[in-house]
């Protein structure tokens, strides 16, 4: 009998993506001309791919968020005697590279739809491992249905077996 053991593990997730103002949009469906302009081509990015920035305000590190902020302080009144301030270290996980265009890629639903928005393209990188826990998940559904599967197996095989072992 095979065992299987899965751990679900929050890798880090590294890529280029568009940034459209407050999200970057992940997944890349191809090149198209902007707006009839056969001089201007850009980058699509799938809208619902995108991922939103956490931009700190008060919120330290975002493991499904891709983070870019300043390091800053925040009370934690749990520090005896009565409380004190925390420091939140910067996260930039956002690279951006210089550009003249307004427009290096948009976002849409797919390669010829009508664009949802336009921005710049960006390197990123997210869920690192050193900030987010690894956890394994409690709802396996193999695990649920292991007996009834061992069952339907062990009764799908035995005349196979069966006719087998008839013929030596």
């Amino acid at each position: 009998m095979v065992s299987l053991i899965t751990l679900h593990s929050n890798a880090q997730i590294s890529g280029k993506g568009c940034d459209f103002g407050g999200r970057i949009a992940t997944q890349y469906l191809g090149t198209a001309i902007y707006y009839g302009n056969a001089n201007d081509i850009v980058e699509v990015y799938y809208t619902s791919s995108a991922v939103p920035i956490n931009k700190g305000n008060g919120r330290a590190y975002d493991c499904e968020a891709i983070n870019d902020y300043d390091g800053f302080q925040v009370w934690d009144s749990s520090i005896p005697p009565y409380g004190g301030h925390v420091t939140v270290p910067a996260s930039h996980d956002i690279r951006r590279n210089p550009s003249s265009r307004q427009h290096e890629c948009v976002v849409a639903s797919s390669r010829y739809a009508t664009p949802n928005g336009e921005g710049t393209i960006v390197g990123y990188t997210y869920k690192d491992p050193n900030k987010c826990t690894s956890s394994r998940p409690n709802n396996l559904p193999v695990d649920d249905y292991l007996p009834f599967l061992v069952l339907v197996s062990g009764v799908i095989s035995l005349p196979v077996i069966r006719k087998n072992t008839s013929l030596v």
